[in-house]
């Protein structure tokens, strides 16, 4: 019998909009279990992040800074996938290294590779729309963030439409990311399924719980949001406790029964 009919999906109906603040408690919870080398692996994340933002400020490519930060919701679901098994670990009772943390280790389901390529593709799809955006309206030279591109009406109007335009483009990938990637990524991670099926059930699960999914997907949008923009140093925290929590909303929501 195929996996995907051994698999029973029991969908929690007490599972409501008070289970966001579980799961980040949970999150909190596991990062502070975790702490030294939740922190560590995070900011070798963080560092390759900050190398990419100075070069671009460097060249005064200021506005390009935006799809590179936008596009990290693409490939989120990517980067959590150690925080993903640590906390199956640590549910287990297991003991947790440093090398647990990183997608190449013990990870031989080939589906998972297939996620990251497709991911990984969206999330170059996006980078490239939102260049070409930007260079219809800004040319093919770099341009820094100053006074005059909102004093000047038409540097202030083709900024408007470039991130307009550019969001709305952003949005539609990180929704295919977030539908491929929230539920599927465990179901192969923790229960070996195979590239399809899992993405199958995990289209289904979040349509099932649609409008909780939605407001999940908000509040993750306007953590990583503020955290990007205004507090950058506390990624190396946030982002953990939003991976760890990611693996409580797929243990709340999907019952899973060999």
């Amino acid at each position: 019998m195929p996996l995907q009919n051994k698999v029973k999906l029991f969908m929690n109906d007490a599972v409501t909009s008070h289970s966001i603040t579980r799961w980040l408690v949970f999150g909190w919870r596991t990062f502070c279990q975790t702490k030294t080398t939740s922190i560590l692996f995070s900011s070798i994340l963080g560092i390759i992040a900050a190398i990419i933002y100075i070069a671009l400020i460097k060249v005064n490519a200021d506005l390009v800074i935006y799809p590179f930060i936008a596009g990290f919701f693409i490939v989120a679901p990517l980067l959590i996938i150690g925080f993903q098994r640590v906390a199956h670990q640590i549910s287990q009772g297991q003991k947790v290294i440093i090398k647990d943390f990183s997608i190449f280790h013990s990870e031989h389901n080939s589906g998972i590779w297939f996620a990251v390529f497709i991911l990984c593709f969206c999330y170059f799809i996006w980078l490239t729309d939102a260049l070409v955006i930007y260079g219809l309206y800004f040319g093919i030279e770099p341009l820094e963030i100053t006074n005059k591109l909102f004093t000047d009406p038409k540097l202030r109007q083709s900024l408007i439409l470039y991130l307009i335009y550019s969001g709305l483009m952003g949005l539609v990938t990180a929704i295919i990311g977030f539908l491929l990637g929230v539920f599927s990524i465990p179901l192969m991670i923790h229960q070996n399924m195979d590239f399809v099926p899992a993405v199958h059930l995990s289209i289904k699960t979040v349509f099932k719980h649609k409008w909780l999914m939605t407001k999940w997907a908000s509040v993750l949008v306007a953590i990583m949001t503020i955290t990007l923009v205004i507090a950058l140093p506390l990624m190396v925290v946030v982002f953990p406790v939003l991976g760890y929590a990611s693996y409580a909303v797929y243990r709340d929501i999907l019952v899973l029964k060999a």
